[in-house]
């Protein structure tokens, strides 16, 4: 076996241990040039469709203490808003690309083929903030923390308050008197025209999980 097989092999064996290894460390063991470059690129091929590992609670408590992710906890009280900060620094810490993770989705849900790029153009808005979090279903939910490397109920609560609010308990509503607001004509217009529009396709697999509500 080559240096480059070996020192592939016991990256894998340590990923699939939880121990968390650092490629640029293994990097270092082969010497630089072809080698190295090699090496590159088959833990690039590996991670692409590696599983999420699984990590003990030692090594859990270990994450939760580190910088970036005391940044992302201490978020969470704050302004609506917080999966376009967050989630993608999530991912960056995860190591994984959008459409590495699109295509871990896809495989997850078992979609239909060439559902990759759909996913990934769904995680992108997910990320630009464009998705409403209370529209994002709890299967996607509990897949995306797994492979994220944080807790569901984590990723939850940084989409909580995000999206329209609803209206105030107990809010007063008035019928206008006099004369009414001269928009208010072309606000009906409006609605007659939308009423007029042929609904939407329904909505596939892929479609529900990022669309469809928690239950979906």
């Amino acid at each position: 076996m080559s240096t480059t097989e070996q020192v592939l092999d016991d990256f894998i064996d340590a990923w699939n241990a939880g121990r968390r290894p650092r490629v640029g460390e293994y990097l270092r063991r082969v010497p630089s040039g072809a080698p190295r470059d090699e090496l590159a690129s088959r833990l690039t091929l590996w991670l692409e469709v590696a599983p999420a590992p699984q990590h003990d609670e030692r090594t859990r408590a270990s994450i939760r203490a580190e910088p970036a992710v005391q940044q992302t906890l201490a978020a969470v009280g704050e302004a609506a808003g917080l999966w376009p900060a967050v989630v993608p620094r999530l991912r960056a810490r995860a190591g994984i690309s959008v459409r590495d993770l699109a295509a871990g989705l896809v495989e997850r849900f078992g979609l239909a083929a060439g559902a990759d790029t759909r996913a990934a153009d769904y995680l992108e808005r997910l990320e630009r903030g464009e998705l409403e979090p209370a529209r994002v279903s709890r299967r996607l939910l509990d897949a995306l923390a797994a492979r994220l490397g944080v807790g569901a109920e984590l990723l939850a609560g940084l989409g909580a308050g995000a999206g329209p609010r609803a209206a105030t308990s107990g809010a007063a509503l008035f019928r206008a008197t006099g004369v009414a607001d001269p928009t208010l004509h072309d606000d009906i217009e409006a609605l007659s025209r939308a009423a007029l529009t042929p609904a939407p396709p329904p909505m596939d697999e892929l479609d529900r999980l990022f669309l469809g509500g928690p239950d979906a």
